[in-house]
């Protein structure tokens, strides 16, 4: 277990939950749709909260790509947790996350999320033509559970706005995609660039 002499007790609880759903014998809609219900008890947690306050924000606009701080990775199914803080100019390109499921929770703030369709040839990569299928708020203690090859963007509209995420996979070290809306141009990109975390010593943090 990453970091597990300083993580959280939360985060320790929802590693055990998510493991505990992976040796069940769910489909894997229905394994992700517990998993972002597990998520959603750790973003009440209020010790995680008070931690969240001194993670750093996670965005590397000279080379307009995101980082994500990197708080376990699974040594038996691969599923990792994640933190992103972005301030109030923090919008994503229009992205998908490859093969990955995604339970994208909110801890602090506030989002609006945009969900895409495509039409038009199916072709991995190359101009395409998408219109907005969805778009709602997101809010703190909410989860948005993004399926794999699914494009969509988040931006903040608060001053700060801090995620929580569980991933089916380590993402950063596989192709995603994004799209221009410009050029109308689907491309590869390596994703969100993964940093490692370790939590600070707290009282009762063992």
């Amino acid at each position: 277990m990453s970091n597990a002499s300083t993580m959280p007790a939360s985060l320790r609880t929802l590693v055990e939950a998510l493991r505990a759903l992976h040796e069940l014998d769910f489909s894997t809609e229905e394994l992700w749709d517990q998993a972002a219900r597990a998520l959603e008890v750790a973003l009440t947690d209020s010790e995680l909260r008070t931690l969240s306050r001194e993670w750093p924000q996670s965005h590397d606009r000279a080379n307009s790509r995101y980082t994500n701080l990197l708080f376990h990775e699974d040594p038996d199914y691969g599923f990792v947790i994640n933190g992103l803080v972005k301030d109030e100019t923090g919008r994503t390109p229009v992205h998908d996350h490859g093969h990955a499921w995604v339970a994208y929770g909110l801890m602090e703030g506030a989002e609006t999320i945009v969900r895409y369709s495509r039409t038009g040839a199916e072709e991995p990569t190359g101009l395409a033509v998408m219109h907005i299928a969805a778009e709602f708020g997101l809010v703190a203690g909410e989860v948005d559970l993004v399926p794999p090859w699914t494009f969509h963007a988040e931006e903040a509209k608060t001053e700060r706005s801090v995620a929580l995420m569980v991933r089916s996979a380590k993402v950063g070290v596989f192709a995603h995609r994004r799209f221009d809306p410009t050029s109308g141009e689907i491309y590869e990109h390596p994703g969100p660039k993964q940093i490692d975390y370790v939590f600070p010593k707290v009282e009762g943090n063992r």
